[in-house]
């Protein structure tokens, strides 16, 4: 059996990454016209990642809950991508509390790890897999374009199929977003989503997804 494996939101917990920066754009932001139309509502981290895991995007949450204008929110998000790879900010990433076991259990049961994740900074991620100690784990470890990550997994999982000569049962999807879910469903691939990264359980539930809380829950 082969597992293809999602990092940000599945084996890796980003969000610290994701509400700190985003707060301190904010922050630097509030005495310059990139603020301007702001209506004065603290930003939540909390409301910040409930909203985004509830599928809306960084943008949505700043027109909606901070009542920002819409070009204030799009520049606030251009500063935001650009930032959120830098060394000093995937620094604040660390495993999921059942991650290693996870990854234990998979490998006493001689079963083939791949990374499958939409990163632009593929150095950064190599040296972030080195410090959480988990690089090793994988057979391989696939990094895709966020730009067009689905079309772009689902190529590699194709690649895959092909190389090992497994068949689609034989492979299975852990992620925790549409993109893994739509990948798995396009190629008939058994699929676990988690509920506790980027992609609430409400999220899934809204959809008629059966949704996992935790690694533990993969057999």
């Amino acid at each position: 059996m082969i597992y293809v494996l999602d990092l940000d939101g599945t084996l890796i917990d980003s969000s610290e990454r994701h509400w700190r920066l985003m707060q301190e754009i904010l922050s630097e932001a509030a005495s310059q016209t990139v603020s301007e139309g702001a209506s004065g509502k603290r930003f939540d981290p909390v409301e910040f990642m409930r909203y985004k895991a509830d599928g809306y995007n960084g943008s949505r949450y700043l027109t909606d809950c901070l009542e920002l204008t819409e070009d204030a929110a799009d520049q606030i998000m251009t500063l935001w991508r650009q930032q959120i790879e830098r060394e000093q900010w995937l620094r604040l990433d660390v495993l999921y509390p059942d991650t290693l076991a996870f990854l234990e259990r998979l490998k006493q049961k001689h079963m083939k790890i791949y990374y499958l994740t939409a990163r632009k900074n593929q150095e950064g991620l190599l040296q972030e897999l080195d410090r959480l100690k988990i690089a090793d784990y994988a057979v391989e470890i696939q990094i895709v374009s966020p730009a067009d990550a689905r079309e772009e997994k689902k190529r590699v999982v194709e690649t895959i199929l092909t190389e090992t000569g497994k068949d689609v049962g034989s492979v299975c999807i852990v992620g925790d977003t549409e993109n893994e879910y739509h990948l798995a469903k396009e190629l008939s691939l058994p699929c676990y989503l988690l509920n506790r990264g980027f992609r609430s359980e409400r999220y899934w539930k809204d959809r008629g997804v059966k949704s996992v809380a935790s690694l533990c829950e993969i057999e």
